[in-house]
């Protein structure tokens, strides 16, 4: 009986504690409740600490000020668990769109932009050189929606429609005047995919030996995806892979291409890309999609760090420990006045990604003179050396008496692969057939 009375009581107390420990957030303040649940990440129980770790996860953003502090604290379970939950929260928002909101009563169309583009960290510009925006007055009220939403509204709106800039070595989006037009679109975190045409297409052959014909139908839609310019996208997967497409009479059609396929690397000015896809073809009677999923799978960089070199004229190694990464300088040369030539290699103590291409990618570098204005950059030949990567890197200076004085390397402290699902929902079919 005694042994029986203390499982009771036993059971009783983990009851207690686990119900102290589940109390309704609104009985805490949320600053409280993190400082809590920071505190229980080096409890001696390993329970314990994994709740309090789970529960920090879910609070995200809420909870990134008291993590960062708690990222230096004197407990080193407590600073690993809250290094992790940080690098967990960078990984989470660099795959979610930038968000905006913005209500407006007959205003300049490119006033509304340009508080969209600085709401959500975004480079877009008001024309260019290759085409007018579309200047006039509307009234909006976006709600808190992502990037995309908002500028698709503001364009609908305005009589204007976006593309990449085109000076790939100065990347952004712009904003310029053209009908945005009908195209089925859909989101998924930074990106946005639109269908700008769908095909099919009859062929009749006809056999000469017995006079047989045979009629085939194939089926194809034409993809653009675009991301928004603070994302850093460099390497995808050169097809998209089809998780349900369904017509409007409840048909199931399937793709006609493997999914996936290989990687392709994306350089740092692309911002767009086309793709095809090829299902096969839906039934006469269909007249629409009812849905399209897909599933495209895509390698990004975030979490942006600097190193500085500033003897340019010696050969050196510079180290950023706390990413593990180090910058050897091999040397610069002056082949003509005004033309400057640096040789680097960046080796990173980290898992090297696939492809590896990626790595001349992700890693960007800035030549500058004493007062911070930027060199121009010419071209850059790379090959993958032992652990990392050899760069040959070409400047040319932006005025006659400028100089070289510091070497600026920009690096990712996070790669992450993810693949995002991408619906589109009630759309047209080419309804034509032969008679």
């Amino acid at each position: 009986m005694r042994l029986r009375d203390q499982r009771r009581r036993s059971f009783f107390a983990t009851l207690v504690v686990a119900a102290l420990w589940y109390l309704p957030a609104a009985a805490e303040e949320p600053a409280a409740r993190v400082a809590r649940l920071i505190r229980s990440l080096g409890n001696p129980d390993y329970d314990v600490r994994q709740r309090a770790t789970s529960q920090l996860s879910h609070l995200g953003t809420d909870a990134r000020r008291q993590l960062e502090e708690a990222a230096q604290h004197e407990d080193p379970e407590i600073r690993l668990r809250a290094q992790r939950l940080l690098e967990q929260l960078k990984v989470r928002e660099l795959w979610e769109p930038s968000w905006t909101e913005h209500r407006a009563s007959e205003t300049n169309a490119s006033e509304i932009l340009a508080a969209i583009a600085k709401q959500t960290g975004n480079r877009v510009l008001v024309g260019d050189q290759y085409g007018t925006f579309h200047e006039c007055s509307i009234s909006i009220d976006t709600g808190r929606v992502p990037f995309w939403n908002a500028i698709d509204q503001l364009c609908r709106l305005s009589g204007n429609r976006v593309r990449p800039h085109y000076d790939t070595r100065n990347p952004g989006l712009v904003v310029v005047a053209g009908d945005p037009g009908q195209f089925p679109t859909a989101y998924a975190g930074p990106i946005r995919s639109q269908i700008l045409s769908a095909r099919r297409v009859f062929i009749e052959e006809l056999s000469y030996e017995n006079l047989d014909s045979e009629v085939t139908h194939t089926f194809q839609l034409n993809l653009q995806m675009m991301w928004e310019d603070r994302f850093r996208l460099i390497a995808y997967r050169s097809g998209v892979e089809v998780i349900d497409a369904v017509t409007d009479t409840g048909f199931h059609l399937s793709a006609m291409q493997s999914s996936g396929g290989g990687w392709n690397v994306s350089s740092r000015g692309t911002r767009q890309l086309s793709m095809s896809l090829r299902l096969h073809p839906p039934p006469a009677s269909a007249r629409r999609l009812r849905e399209l999923s897909l599933r495209w799978e895509l390698l990004a960089v975030g979490d942006w760090a600097t190193l500085d070199v500033t003897r340019l004229d010696k050969a050196d190694n510079y180290y950023a420990s706390a990413d593990q990464l180090q910058l050897q300088m091999r040397g610069m040369s002056m082949p003509r006045p005004g033309r400057y030539v640096i040789t680097a290699v960046v080796v990173r103590d980290a898992m090297l990604p696939e492809p590896r291409e990626t790595l001349f990618e992700e890693n960007y570098f800035e030549l500058l003179d004493a007062e911070g204005r930027p060199f121009v950059r010419n071209g850059q030949t790379n090959h993958l050396a032992d652990g990392g990567v050899k760069y040959k890197l070409t400047f040319t200076a932006p005025e006659a008496n400028a100089q070289p004085a510091r070497l600026r390397l920009q690096y990712p402290r996070i790669r992450s692969q993810r693949a995002l699902e991408i619906t589109f929902h009630d759309v047209p079919l080419p309804t034509a057939s032969p008679k």
